[in-house]
């Protein structure tokens, strides 16, 4: 899945760019796509490293070993080019401590509607707190077989907000409550037994049934429904065929750059405003993503692949332990 998560990284930093399709958000579009991903992959790294209460620490910790590196590196890379190339702007005016504190904490950035902290230093990190929101949750979810039930409170939740009821915006994209049955779909794409299978299928014909009910008019258009909609309803069955792909290196160094693009593409719009391109043509913006191509891969080889050693001794450690834990009950 490296190939598509690189994929939809670029189609988040088109749509910073002002990239639009027919309107419509494609970066909304990638980013619930980027959920799905997230349930699959720790699903399976939870059942393959840490499927125990005790091992849950060792979880979080590997979390943060995959986040910060690269995080940390281009947040102060962005703090350094607002403050000397963008003065008296609404970015300039996020590099206070009050809103740099929390923002390192990542978390707080997925709450920024509740004025906790200015998205503006590298905007596409508050789905990074959205994130370490579903990680603090997950493991529990899966060890304590509550997945079945938040499922249904999160659906329940989102279908009042992309119906109105409440802030589709919020509830319906960038808070836990309202898509945490996104990331369960992903979950449930581990490991698709018959009930996952009927559940899964019955999110992508209730997605698409509302889909076709707000572009006819039935049901009024609110903040990101559709882009929300289409990329459920797109997303699960291509996850669950790229799931089935082999391995392949090619698809692996498309993987590993795609954090970086979707950290740093904002860096470069930034140099861009700086020089003056406020409005960005079309060879600029290419100009901007080969850019973000290139310094992603030079950081991942400096700044992320180190702490990938340390996670997977981390996971080999886990493993053994519980190897040694089932010997000694058998």
């Amino acid at each position: 899945m490296g190939g598509f998560r690189l994929i939809l990284a670029v189609l988040v930093a088109l749509s910073h760019m002002g990239v639009v399709f027919y309107g419509y958000g494609i970066g909304v579009f990638a980013v619930i796509s980027f959920l799905i991903i997230s349930g699959f992959v720790m699903t399976a790294l939870i059942e393959k490293n840490y499927s125990s209460l005790k091992a849950i620490p060792s979880f979080y910790i590997d979390r943060a070993i995959r986040l910060y590196p690269q995080f940390l590196f281009y947040f102060a890379i962005a703090c350094a080019v607002i403050f000397i190339s963008l003065p008296n702007t609404r970015q300039s005016a996020a590099l206070t401590a009050e809103n740099i504190v929390p923002s390192l904490a990542i978390a707080p950035l997925g709450l920024y509607m509740y004025g906790i902290t200015l998205p503006d230093i590298l905007p596409p990190t508050w789905s990074l707190g959205l994130e370490v929101f579903f990680y603090l949750l997950i493991p529990f979810l899966i060890i304590f077989k509550l997945r079945g039930i938040a499922f249904a409170i999160s659906f329940c939740i989102f279908l009042a907000a992309c119906l109105g009821f409440i802030n589709s915006d919020y509830y319906g994209y960038r808070l836990i409550p309202g898509v945490l049955f996104i990331f369960l779909c992903g979950s449930y794409l581990y490991r698709v037994s018959y009930n996952e299978r009927l559940i899964l299928g019955s999110v992508v014909g209730i997605s698409i049934f509302l889909l076709i009910l707000i572009l006819l008019g039935v049901v009024s258009q609110r903040p990101y429904n559709v882009e929300v909609l289409a990329g459920i309803a797109f997303g699960i069955p291509a996850i669950h065929f790229l799931s089935k792909i082999e391995y392949h290196k090619i698809d692996e160094i498309f993987g590993n750059i795609s954090y970086g693009v979707f950290l740093n593409h904002f860096i470069f719009i930034y140099a861009a405003q700086a020089l003056g391109y406020g409005q960005l043509t079309n060879s600029t913006i290419a100009i901007i993503v080969i850019v973000a191509f290139i310094c992603s891969g030079i950081s991942y080889y400096l700044v992320e692949r180190p702490a990938l050693r340390i996670r997977h001794a981390m996971r080999q450690k886990s493993k053994t332990e519980r190897r040694t834990v089932n010997i000694a009950h058998q």
